[in-house]
């Protein structure tokens, strides 16, 4: 029987009583009141009931670590300045630039959303247990632990930071060394940086940040001039987080749970789909149960190898979660409210140990959004010995650090006079103070400098490293705000929960429809090999892949087409990780099976050409939602095959240089082509790739040939520009073989969408056709589309002029 993870009331007792265990229910009652008794003692005067309890606790269960004590300072005045606030709104403003958005360089994670994407598409909601199932779905991520991804890792992970913040730092680093001053941050040099211009979505809904707070003097103390030092513990990524286990000892803790997540709620909840949902779970190590006590007031609640303190209606399971992506972000939901969860942890467990469907969930809960104590400098600084202060204000955001075992360089372990002389050395040499921190993570131990028995401690870590050995500054101001009734001083440090403003209209982008309802494994869905559908994969193509498709793929396909032996076929490049193209043939499973053999000698003529090295026959698993629904994908493979046929014949005449137009402005010229097919007006255009695409990238690119992009790519008059040379005609009339499968689908994407929506299917068909024509290219297809952004912009007073002459 397990207790409760939630609530102040840790023990069974009650429950107890109802069994025939009366002998244990009356030692259990003995503990609580001991417990009670000990908790009533005043400081330092409970040492025998501790004893006595322990042995009582010991003789029930024998475990190493019985009881756990946790101790708080009854103040007369707990009021906070409003200045703090002030102060601390300033801080985040300068911290957020600095702060990395979670997961979105080259991680594990991000590289697990690409994958998604690739699999299920952006417009499917996948059960959550299924998608990490290494069998049915695409496993877990490939860094979680509980159980492993069975794939193997490829590549390197790239923790990339930004170049010119990299030179930054440096050379304040180098100017705060040479100088012996801290590095301080300035607003002007962040604007400089452009670091101050960051997409509100990606703030933090709310947060936690632990402070410690001085003054230099009584007089500052009395005009409100604080000084803060960032805490060891720093924060968390959600208010409330940080109380945890601690939250019982609160005075009105249900109240604040409420009105945290009423406001947490209210930002999201403008159309009424959001939940919260509180997730907690019974750790492998049970001690660290200790650490996921908490209070919490989320309607719902996850509970997961422990109870749940909420009623059968309010409970959720992992069986009910689907995950979805919106606007590139992850999303949970749960399948049987229909509503997106707000995930909510109130503890500060570390989830890399969790269950990998409970680590997902909260990497959720993160995704998009600025880690604001992901610091660049942490990254920057990393190998050196010894870093300055970093300052902002009068905001201490990082102390002195040194390493010392970096700097007091020795092979082997020493004895302590030699380690005091050459400590004492290094003290001198780089200017130490008296007090500071041996630090490990957030955990701390004040030393005297000067004090033999601290310099004990020191040499006895020192010997016996298991990793870097870093001293940090203390907190240096010299007056202490929280003094109690005998006028005795304390450190003032504080945890305080922050909410985020909301912003009014904040629409990021329309929600299009989703779909739940096909089961991965449906027939609907996945067609076995001659179930209408021949799925090849063919591989060894890497040098040969434009050839293979221009010449061999196109000639022997349309002979298929043209004989009436398929009704379709398409084909798209992928990596799986060895590039390949992937080639689907639609036709009755009767003729797919007569025309086998002949496939079979085709692809064995292209063996033998050196065009591939082999191939490989699988289930087509259809993109359903992706594509809008059941009624609409056979119009999506019919404008597959037609936009196959199209970037076949490019390929074909680019390398027969019958068109010599660079791939920028042929993909441009395709992509506008595409939009004005799908009924899209130029307004229509321009706002639609603009949501895309950041404006100050590739405006070189566009400047140096803006003059013919603006010729080629501008469609008034039935593309006039473009149709005054051959090649542009003919490229032109390359286009218009897709035009009536454009039409007909987006006519039928207009009488009703089962799944997806209009914009973000035109988006899917685009990046697709880039697929086919340029290959796995993200980078080249992200600047062609901005390029046309560019283009449709430079065109904006043409177009407009030509609608007031219309009129």
């Amino acid at each position: 029987m397990s207790p409760f993870l939630f609530g102040c009331k840790f023990m069974l007792v009650n429950l107890l009583i109802y069994s025939n265990i009366e002998e244990l229910v009356n030692e259990l009652i003995d503990i609580q009141d001991y417990i009670h008794r000990y908790t009533m003692t005043p400081l330092g005067e409970g040492e025998k009931i501790y004893k006595d309890l322990h042995r009582k606790m010991a003789k029930l269960a024998k475990t190493e670590y019985v009881l756990q004590v946790d101790t708080k300072l009854n103040l007369k005045e707990k009021k906070l300045n409003k200045q703090v606030i002030k102060d601390l709104n300033q801080l985040m403003r300068i911290l957020l630039p600095f702060s990395m958005t979670y997961q979105q360089t080259d991680s594990p994670f991000s590289r697990y959303k690409q994958e998604f994407i690739e699999k299920y598409g952006v417009d499917r909601e996948v059960p959550l247990l299924e998608m990490l199932d290494n069998d049915f779905g695409i496993g877990a991520p490939l860094d979680y632990e509980n159980p492993k991804n069975s794939k193997l890792e490829v590549g390197v992970i790239n923790h990339l930071t930004d170049e010119k913040l990299k030179e930054y730092f440096f050379n304040k680093y180098v100017q705060a060394v040479k100088d012996n001053k801290s590095i301080t941050i300035i607003d002007e040099e962040i604007k400089e940086l452009g670091l101050d211009d960051y997409d509100y979505n990606s703030i933090p809904d709310s947060l936690d940040i632990n402070v410690i707070m001085k003054c230099d003097s009584k007089e500052d103390f009395d005009n409100n001039n604080f000084k803060y030092y960032l805490g060891p513990n720093l924060g968390s990524t959600h208010a409330g987080k940080s109380f945890g286990r601690f939250s019982y000892m609160m005075e009105g803790e249900q109240k604040l749970f409420e009105t945290l997540n009423e406001e947490i709620l209210e930002l999201n909840n403008d159309f009424d789909d959001y939940v919260t949902c509180e997730i907690v779970y019974l750790p492998n190590e049970t001690r660290n149960a200790n650490v996921t006590r908490n209070i919490h007031n989320s309607e719902y609640e996850l509970a997961l190898f422990t109870n749940s303190s909420r009623d059968e209606s309010h409970r959720l399971s992992l069986n009910d979660i689907l995950i979805g992506i919106e606007n590139d972000i992850f999303y949970a939901k749960s399948k049987s409210l229909d509503k997106k969860l707000i995930i909510t942890m109130n503890n500060m467990l570390n989830t890399r140990t969790a269950p990998n469907a409970i680590r997902f969930l909260y990497d959720v809960s993160l995704d998009g959004k600025k880690i604001w104590y992901n610091f660049p400098w942490d990254t920057i600084f990393s190998d050196y010995p010894y870093i300055p202060k970093i300052e902002y204000k009068n905001f201490i955001i990082s102390p002195q650090k040194w390493v010392i075992n970096k700097i007091i360089n020795t092979k082997n372990k020493i004895d302590f006079a030699e380690f005091k002389e050459l400590f004492e050395k290094f003290c001198l040499d780089y200017n130490v103070p008296k007090y500071v921190y041996l630090t490990f993570a957030d955990n701390r131990v004040l030393l005297n400098t000067e004090d033999e028995n601290c310099l004990r401690i020191l040499h006895h870590q020192f010997n016996n490293r298991f990793g870097n050995i870093i001293l940090s500054s203390y907190e240096d101001a010299g007056y202490n705000l929280v003094k109690d009734h005998a006028e005795e001083e304390y450190i003032c440090e504080l945890v305080i929960p922050l909410v985020k403003v909301k912003q009014k209209n904040n629409d990021m982008y329309s929600k299009p429809k989703k779909s739940n309802n096909i089961s991965s494994l449906s027939n609907i869905r996945v067609k076995l090999p001659f179930e209408d559908w021949i799925y090849l994969k063919l591989y060894g193509v890497n040098s040969s892949a434009d050839d293979l498709i221009a010449f061999h793929i196109s000639e022997y396909c349309r002979d298929k087409l043209a004989k009436g032996e398929i009704e379709k076929y398409f084909f798209m490049r992928y990596a799986d990780p060895e590039q390949h193209i992937r080639l689907r043939f639609n036709a009755s499973e009767e003729k797919l099976l007569s025309m086998y053999p002949d496939i079979k000698q085709w692809l064995r003529t292209l063996i033998e050409k050196g065009l591939l090295n082999r191939f490989s026959i699988d289930s087509y698993e259809k993109e359903i939602e992706r594509y809008g629904g059941t009624e609409l994908i056979n119009f999506a493979e019919t404008l597959f095959c037609f936009d196959s046929i199209v970037v076949e014949d490019m390929l074909r005449l680019k390398r027969l240089k019958n068109i010599n137009f660079s791939d920028e402005v042929i993909g441009m010229i395709s992509i506008i082509h595409y939009m004005e097919q799908f009924g899209l007006d130029y307004e229509s255009q321009l706002d639609f790739l603009q949501q895309q695409i950041n404006k100050q990238d590739y405006r070189e690119d566009f400047k140096r040939n803006r003059s013919f992009y603006m010729k080629a790519c501008n469609t008034d008059n039935n593309w006039k520009g473009l149709r005054e040379s051959e090649e542009g005609m003919l490229l032109l009339n390359i286009l218009n073989q897709r035009n009536r499968s454009i039409k007909e689908y987006a006519s039928k994407i207009k009488e009703g969408l089962e799944a997806s929506s209009e914009l973000s299917i035109l988006d899917s068909v685009i990046h697709l056709h880039c697929n086919r024509l340029f290959g796995i290219d993200r980078e080249f297809e992200k600047k062609i589309r901005t390029l046309v952004a560019h283009t449709l912009y430079a065109l904006k007073y043409i177009k407009l002029n030509e609608v007031v002459l219309e009129k």
